[in-house]
């Protein structure tokens, strides 16, 4: 901030429906709009969390930023921004998910983003002793709030309007107007030179055509999945457990007093007491495999103690971060029978998960060998005898990050999804690196490889580069958001948890 001590101005303004938003504070605005690209998807799993947050009677931290916590709880920002990055996901997709596991994590991710950003702005603020007064606030809702009516402040809907809800209100418009003060402080002191124009002029009329194919990660054989799990045999055994989740080591002794007098209890027990997502079933987890639990425990003597509980045992106290838990086997220990499909379905979606290295690494070796053969043989030859499809994109160019003003990403027909490819450098030093009709070396994208093939370049009109010329201030603009959410999302204040409360939270069937 260019001073210690700011006081932010109320901006009278019209309000009408979407323009209110846009121009009550235009700023927060564009950035809501690009500060993350989702994908578009259903929105799924909500109630999970839900419940766990109504059980617990506490909001769900995924982290820190600074000295603020990044939780989750009814009404809060995070909440709010979940439904509204699934509402529009919902809308986009009409309802139609195919992936939705993956999908969900893509909604909560998006709003955990979303809220590091927000507190960041905020604790910025703090820090700057940036503030609105209270006649200031009271200024800004009268002329832009959730009480103006056609333009005029209607005191009736203020007056039966319940004192928390006006909190919320007061508290929402506070910190946005923070917010807009600090976009438009770092925003528009920014200026642009004439040689960065002229680069992304440049940059504009470099567009590339390629032909494409991709090796996804999940190809590797059903006999290198069998001969993973056999080396790895513990990593998939499965037992059926029951689970009581506690706050307290006292409270997890009286509860294990109990069972001791009385093992048959367990159920009643996990129903009224027990803190986590599996209480309303008596604590029942079903049938879960040793990798799974592993983040749960200290240490795999414990784990293993757990997993050589006969029918009925009950485990002793295991201490998980901040919460003791309590185990009851409902059935023994099993190997994974490696010749089911079961089997070898969960062991290529661990592999996935937790060896993307070895995936990796075959992923590289059969697109270097296409490479190869496609160089000789032509790209559809290749393409055929490695079992994959040839795609075509559309003209694009330099265009890092996904900028909407710059060409993006697409391919001319077929469901494969490239978006990554925006955000992914060596994908573009790699596209613009080769001469025409030559193969890209292989580049990781996502969840697989894939290897390009230059086929055309094609310079835009005349009048669409004027166009951009005028519009560059806001593509400027754009550029700075986006560094203002990296800057956050990058921040070594971040302690991010998101994965691991996610994991702990979200329990698919």
């Amino acid at each position: 901030m260019a001073e210690d001590e700011k006081q932010i101005q109320g901006k009278p303004e019209k309000m009408t429906d979407l323009e209110k938003k846009r121009n009550r504070h235009p700023v927060i605005y564009i950035l809501s709009v690009i500060l993350l690209i989702v994908i578009a998807v259903t929105f799924v799993g909500a109630p999970v969390i839900d419940d766990a947050v109504t059980k617990g009677a506490n909001a769900i931290s995924f982290g820190k930023y600074g000295d603020k916590d990044i939780e989750f709880a009814q009404g809060n920002f995070f909440s709010r921004q979940r439904e509204i990055i699934g509402q529009q996901i919902n809308h986009d997709q009409n309802g139609n998910s195919q992936n939705w596991k993956w999908e969900a994590y893509q909604v909560w991710r998006g709003a955990f983003e979303r809220t590091v950003v927000h507190t960041g702005m905020l604790s910025e603020c703090e820090t700057n002793k940036t503030f609105i007064t209270d006649d200031q606030l009271n200024k800004v809702i009268i002329e832009g709030g959730p009480f103006t009516v056609n333009g005029e402040f209607d005191v009736d809907a203020y007056e039966e309007t319940p004192s928390y809800k006006k909190q919320e209100i007061r508290r929402d418009f506070r910190e946005n107007t923070l917010k807009e003060y600090y976009l438009t402080d770092y925003i528009y002191g920014n200026k642009t030179s004439d040689q960065e124009s002229d680069m992304i002029m440049d940059i504009l009329k470099n567009q590339r055509t390629f032909q494409l194919v991709f090796f996804p990660f999940d190809r590797i054989s059903d006999d290198e999945v069998k001969a993973y799990g056999e080396k790895n045999k513990n990593l998939f055994r499965k037992v059926g457990l029951a689970k009581i989740t506690l706050d307290s080591e006292s409270d997890a002794k009286a509860v294990l007093k109990q069972l001791k007098d009385d093992p048959n209890a367990f159920s009643d027990i996990a129903k009224n007491q027990s803190k986590d997502v599996y209480a309303d079933n008596g604590g029942d987890m079903g049938m879960i495999y040793y990798y799974s639990l592993k983040d749960e425990f200290q240490d795999d003597a414990q784990l293993n103690n757990v997993f050589g509980l006969a029918k009925d045992g009950i485990s002793g106290i295991v201490k998980s971060g901040d919460s003791f838990l309590i185990y009851k086997c409902t059935a023994p220990a099993v190997d994974a029978n490696l010749d089911s499909v079961d089997a070898v379905t969960t062991i290529k979606s661990y592999m996935n998960r937790f060896e993307r290295g070895i995936m990796e690494d075959k992923a590289m070796k059969v697109a270097e060998d296409f490479r190869v053969n496609a160089a000789k043989d032509g790209i559809y030859q290749a393409a055929s005898l490695a079992g994959v499809s040839v795609y075509e994109t559309e003209p694009f160019g330099i265009n890092y990050g996904g900028f909407n003003y710059f060409s993006q990403i697409r391919l001319v027909q077929g469901d494969l999804d490239i978006r990554s490819a925006q955000y992914n450098k060596d994908f573009f030093i790699q596209a613009f690196s080769v001469n025409k009709d030559e193969y890209t070396k292989p580049v990781i994208l996502d969840r697989g490889v894939v290897v390009l093939k230059y086929i055309d370049e094609k310079v835009p009109e005349d009048d669409l580069l004027a166009t951009f010329g005028l519009y560059y201030p806001q593509i400027q603009s754009q550029y700075a958001q986006n560094d203002i959410a990296v800057h956050f999302l990058k921040s070594d204040k971040l302690k991010d948890n998101f994965v691991k409360t996610f994991d702990k939270y979200f329990k698919f069937e």
